[in-house]
């Protein structure tokens, strides 16, 4: 193309997207149906040049659009939102009104494509309230007034799919979850007994089968149908139990039947969300970063892409739930005071003094109140805990640092509009938990030493010991840019593996009908 024609090209392409996204804006078309000889007009006022047609027969981009559209259902969305079926039943070459209407509906489900798979096709904060990490920033329309000029419009689209193993894996385990789907999926479990190894009963069978259908060769573990559960069918249930993250036990109980009377439909919809979810991430996440899954309570830490660190979390409570948000890291406090938020304080530490008058003594708890702008001390002892109530509650609490301290000896602290901060705690037997949204919104991790390692890029641990052994609130400021995604994945990917999570907070199944 030389130079004259190039520029003629651009000016084309100018006029032609730009009218197509206004009158997309202005109508907000949902069928080609709606689009009528008026709204065409209105799209294409005097235009003869064309995008996807050459003497309206389709141009090489027009099949790689075309070509591009049918594989959306790779990423859980549907071909039908950008026109496929529509496109396919078209001869441009009929005339000039259909060829026009082709370009309209080419264009217009190109552009829906193309803004789904870069942000997203949801609004995230219509769509998930507690997801406050920002929606990029993409313009549509300028990438494909940029992509149609290229030699390869296929090799441009294809940089809008997100680029990550994570992603990848899941249109992977989509595809699979679609073939259960079409193969008629599984059979209900019936209620049963708690199972263990060694017992008889006539669900076994219904097990056994269930547990096939993910897991054929367990099938030829048994010459005809056997009402025993054996150490193979043990293995296999451990297997499904670590793949839909229940507990790991063997033991046949409520939770794991449940688990898979969930339909390969449910399944299917789950990893639309998790895929969408995953649309909604920033396209660079920063040389290090830390992910908190609050849906599977792990945290990663990354640097370069690679994955340095790997710890269980403890996320807030149903009731308490712990937002998704993105914030930087900006300094550890080691043997931190805790200042004890009000709701915290009336709901959970009163009833606790009231019940014992020395538990805010033994945890190192102190009374102040502010009189006068001033604030005043009190000795707890000397306080009619009866008579306060949650609604009658004029005091502040600050806990010491020390071996009861509910912050443990590390804080890591970042800016947010919560005051959400992440922290040890001295409750470790909690880790041990497989559902750990126990808490009232922070994040307590598991292995404090080695984030804060992490956190200040540096492998001097005796240091950081000897901080924490100091007993002295101190403070260190982290100096190498650390961002922090607190996300809500209910499927990841583990060692290549798929991982289902319960949807504890039940954001999913906000989604669910909106997709």
């Amino acid at each position: 193309m030389n130079k004259s024609n190039n520029i003629i090209f651009i000016s084309m392409i100018m006029m032609s997207l730009c009218q197509s996204a206004q009158a997309l804006a202005q109508h907000s078309f949902k069928k080609s149906n709606d689009l009528d000889a008026q709204s065409l007009a209105e799209a294409y006022p005097n235009t003869t040049h064309f995008i996807w047609l050459n003497k309206q027969q389709l141009t090489n981009h027009a099949h790689d659009a075309i070509d591009f559209i049918s594989t959306a259902p790779r990423h859980g969305l549907s071909s039908n939102k950008y026109h496929l079926t529509e496109l396919k039943q078209f001869d441009p070459s009929a005339d000039k009104s259909t060829a026009e209407r082709f370009e309209f509906l080419l264009t217009d489900g190109l552009l829906n494509l193309i803004s789904d798979l870069k942000i997203g096709k949801l609004n995230p904060a219509q769509a998930d309230p507690d997801w406050f990490i920002p929606q990029q920033k993409f313009d549509a329309v300028a990438f494909l007034q940029h992509a149609v000029l290229q030699k390869h419009l296929k090799s441009e689209l294809k940089t809008l799919i997100p680029n990550t193993h994570e992603y990848h894996a899941l249109t992977q385990a989509l595809a699979l979850y679609q073939r259960y789907v079409d193969r008629g999926g599984w059979n209900t479990v019936p209620k049963s007994p708690l199972l263990y190894l060694g017992d008889h009963h006539p669900n076994i069978i219904v097990i056994r089968t269930r547990l096939a259908f993910e897991d054929p060769l367990l099938l030829l573990s048994a010459k005809k149908p056997s009402i025993y559960y054996n150490e193979i069918l043990e293995q296999a249930v451990r297997n499904f139990q670590t793949k839909y993250g229940l507990k790991i036990d063997g033991v046949i109980g409520s939770n794991t039947i449940k688990a898979m009377n969930i339909s390969a439909q449910e399944r299917v919809q789950q990893l639309k969300i998790a895929l969408e979810r995953r649309r909604w991430m920033p396209t660079n996440l920063g040389p290090r970063y830390l992910i908190i899954n609050l849906a599977n309570y792990s945290l990663s830490a990354f640097e370069n892409g690679e994955e340095k660190l790997a710890m269980r979390v403890i996320v807030g409570r149903k009731s308490r739930q712990t937002p998704s948000f993105t914030a930087n890291m900006k300094h550890l406090v080691f043997n931190p005071y805790w200042n004890v938020p009000k709701k915290l304080a009336r709901l959970d530490l009163l009833p606790k003094q009231q019940q014992n008058f020395n538990y805010f003594y033994k945890q190192g708890i102190r009374v102040f109140s502010r009189e006068n702008g001033k604030k005043i001390e009190h000795d707890p002892y000397l306080i009619d805990w009866e008579s306060i109530s949650y609604r009658n509650f004029p005091y502040i609490l600050k806990q010491d640092p020390g071996e009861h301290n509910a912050l443990g000896r590390i804080k890591f602290m970042f800016k947010n509009q919560w005051n959400i901060y992440l922290h040890d705690t001295p409750e470790r037997a909690l880790f041990s938990q497989d559902i750990r949204s126990l808490s009232s919104g922070c994040i307590r991790v598991e292995d404090p030493i080695a984030l804060a390692e992490f956190s200040l890029n540096t492998t001097a641990t005796e240091k950081i010991i000897a901080l924490i052994n100091s007993k002295e609130n101190k403070g260190r400021r982290v100096t190498n840019l650390l961002a922090i995604y607190a996300v809500y994945f209910t499927v990841s990917i583990d060692q290549d593996q798929i991982r289902f999570s319960p949807d504890t907070y039940q954001r999913d199944k906000r989604m669910a009908d909106l997709l």
